[in-house]
């Protein structure tokens, strides 16, 4: 035999060996390849009614403020020795005084500020007898000690409905400090007393100058200054790339008014129903600052949404680390899960393409719903099954697919924590809750509890997962609105102070 003849005969051989080995392969081994499931149309996305957060937010405000305001608004000085004032019911008596009081000191108790100050005054009388000289009398001037007084003001504040500022302030008193002659300004051998005269009269100014001070104070625009914490509060906040918190406030309400040492505090809070979402900024509709309410109950902390989500590449690869490579076994007979994919066919289900090699190899297509399974707390789909294209090619000939029972088997093992979403978007939303606010002297300050997952939903995107967390939630203000100046010498309305 040539060596052409035998290199023919080794060829001829080696063919008819690989085609004994095809058949073979082709009687012992089935292949699949089965259609793709068929998108649904999407659902209405709804969620169960959550409650309410009650986020407190304490408004904080340096008495300092208030007090220099009263003083501006009350001389320290009043009245001219020189300027005499006829004597009502006695044409015959005229009178001078000179009245200096001390700086104020304040008193606060629930809304209701109590100002209090000691006064000095001095006093000439004259008397025009029917005949003789004119008569002078001086009290408390010259080596005489100047008589005095004390003065108690009350100014009580509140925040309107509408959030204006309104203060009523009144003279509560205005007595001599004694009832000797030490503190007496009068003509004692006619028994002409003006003591009473001089105090009515700096009680009337006082009225005079408070009431100027309340009218300021009601003109001046407060409502602005809480306008703009509120349309901040309405701003998504952003955590992370396409990480974004949102307070969602819907209504406020004022609760305890007091005081601690030198800071008043008025006790507000917010209705709002706090959430962190993940994807692009959202976009929120602008709710107008409502009316102030008054609350009736107590505060009873914050609960926050965590809207996370899997886009289906990073859920596929998390499925992929449990599943690929797995192998199952029925009579010596074997398949292995050589890849899967999720991805979302709408109707709030999801589509997993399991491609398979071994005595069965290709692919399959199985469809669910997924849900949460709280004492695993993953994210599961227990109604996983064949697709409606799947089941149709395996009615005949492919037992071995069920007889390995693949179905069950993804069943059990087709899962997704959810810590690796809910306990990163917890962490972000906590940091995200303690910073500032671009309104001046405001600051969010918050705590977030342990967080359960409370829905879990499927869309063509991605698959949303919804965690609600337990949280305190703060909004400091401790800018409080300005009381403003009172009216200049010229009757001019104060300046409004910036908010």
């Amino acid at each position: 035999m040539t060596r052409t003849s035998r290199n023919l005969l080794i060829a001829l051989v080696i063919l008819v060996v690989a085609a004994i080995a095809v058949i073979y392969v082709q009687r012992t081994t089935i292949v699949l390849d089965a259609p793709e499931p068929t998108v649904i149309p999407e659902t209405v996305d709804s969620l169960p009614q959550l409650p309410f957060s009650m986020l407190e937010a304490p408004v904080t405000y340096d008495l300092g403020t208030a007090v220099d305001s009263i003083e501006a608004a009350v001389p320290l000085d009043y009245g001219n020795l020189d300027h005499r004032i006829p004597l009502a019911g006695n044409h015959r008596v005229s009178f001078a005084y000179l009245l200096h009081r001390s700086p104020f000191h304040v008193k606060v108790r629930e809304h209701t500020v109590t100002i209090s100050a000691n006064i000095e005054y001095s006093g000439r009388i004259w008397y025009d007898p029917p005949i003789g000289p004119q008569i002078e009398v001086s009290c408390g001037t010259e080596d005489e000690l100047p008589r005095r007084a004390r003065l108690t003001l009350e100014s009580t504040g509140e925040i309107s409905r509408e959030w204006g500022l309104r203060t009523r302030s009144r003279v509560v008193s205005l007595t001599p400090l004694s009832d000797s002659t030490r503190d007496q300004c009068r003509l004692s051998f006619l028994r002409i007393d003006v003591t009473d005269r001089v105090l009515e009269m700096t009680r009337e100014l006082l009225e005079e100058k408070l009431e100027h001070f309340d009218h300021a104070v009601a003109k001046w625009r407060v409502r602005t200054r809480f306008e703009k914490i509120w349309n901040d509060l309405q701003k998504p906040v952003r955590l992370a790339d396409s990480v974004y918190l949102t307070i969602n406030p819907s209504e406020a309400q004022i609760g305890r008014i007091g005081a601690i040492g030198e800071t008043a505090y008025a006790n507000l809070r917010l209705i709002a129903a706090p959430r962190v979402v993940t994807g692009p900024r959202p976009k929120l509709e602008k709710v107008p600052l409502p009316d102030l309410r008054l609350a009736t109950d107590v505060g009873r902390g914050a609960r926050v949404l965590l809207d996370a989500s899997f886009t289906y590449p990073v859920a596929s690869a998390m499925l992929r680390k449990a599943l690929v490579g797995r192998r199952l076994e029925h009579q010596g007979r074997r398949i292995r899960i050589s890849d899967v994919r999720l991805s979302g066919i709408g109707g709030g289900k999801i589509a997993l393409r399991v491609q398979i090699s071994g005595a069965v190899r290709g692919r399959l297509f199985f469809t669910g719903t997924p849900g949460y399974d709280p004492l695993t707390r993953q994210i599961t789909v227990p109604d996983l099954d064949y697709d409606v294209g799947t089941a149709d090619i395996l009615v005949r000939g492919y037992e071995l697919v069920n007889d390995v029972k693949l179905r069950d088997f993804l069943r059990a093992r087709a899962r997704l924590p959810d810590s690796s979403v809910v306990r990163k978007l917890s962490r972000l939303a906590e940091d995200g809750m303690n910073r500032k606010l671009p309104a001046r002297g405001t600051r969010l300050s918050g705590t977030i509890h342990q967080a359960g997952v409370v829905a879990v939903r499927a869309t063509v995107e991605e698959i949303r997962v919804r965690a609600l967390a337990d949280a305190d939630l703060t909004l400091s203000i401790d800018r409080a609105p300005s009381i403003p100046r009172p009216p200049g010498p010229a009757g001019d309305e104060a300046d409004e102070p910036n908010p």
